[in-house]
């Protein structure tokens, strides 16, 4: 019997997670610093309410992503993929904002399954990675300014939001400069894994969160 093999999924580090917290080392949280405290809520020795500094929004967030336990992704569905187009999460409006990813059907589900837990409401842009997932598609050059172009022509994106403003991944910012000058979107980038998205969009002003989340 051959075991399954799985593949990691970038996870939410003490590092990136430090980055939401005031960043005053107050110590009221029990802990020497931020840092200190960010690696204990990672490890489940800390909640989010020891910290009385926090902003409520992220603090929720925070609470949410600490509960969330994403499954590694099974070798045998790498390249499985969906049509390239523009996907409602939640109960995106105008004002919502429009984040790029590929299309690898993993990614879909793993942002979704994030983004339903915080409450954010969005645009999920799927360019054509051909099933790559966005770390492989940045490597092998499937992640492209021209497949993005593409992909906000042919949905028409620009017909569903009021603003021109793209949030690409982490992982492809040597090509944000190029995604703008394709685009003509402005471009903002984001964090490397999913599950910090939702901190990066409250704390950037970004979020567009549904009520009673």
């Amino acid at each position: 019997m051959i075991e399954q093999e799985f593949a990691d999924i970038y996870p939410l580090t003490a590092e990136n997670l430090a980055e939401y917290l005031p960043d005053i080392d107050c110590r009221e949280c029990g802990f020497s610093s931020c840092i200190a405290f960010a690696e204990a809520i990672i490890t489940a020795e800390a909640k989010v309410g020891q910290c009385s500094e926090l902003a409520p929004e992220i603090a929720s967030i925070i609470e949410k992503l600490s509960g969330f336990s994403p499954q590694a992704i099974p070798f045998n569905v790498m390249m499985e993929s969906f049509s390239p187009g523009l996907i409602r999460v939640g109960d995106p409006d105008p004002s919502s904002p429009v984040i790029a990813t590929g299309n690898f059907q993993e990614t879909r589900r793993l942002l979704e399954n994030i983004l339903n837990a915080c409450g954010i409401n969005l645009f999920l842009l799927m360019s054509d990675t051909k099933g790559y997932s966005v770390d492989n598609a940045v490597v092998e050059k499937r992640f492209t300014p021209f497949e993005i172009l593409k992909v906000i022509t042919e949905s028409e994106a620009g017909s569903f939001v009021n603003h021109r403003n793209l949030i690409i991944p982490g992982l492809a910012r040597n090509i944000s400069g190029q995604i703008k000058q394709s685009t003509g979107w402005q471009v903002a980038v984001g964090p490397v894994s999913g599950l910090e998205l939702p901190l990066f969009l409250v704390k950037e002003g970004f979020a567009n969160q549904s009520e009673n989340i």
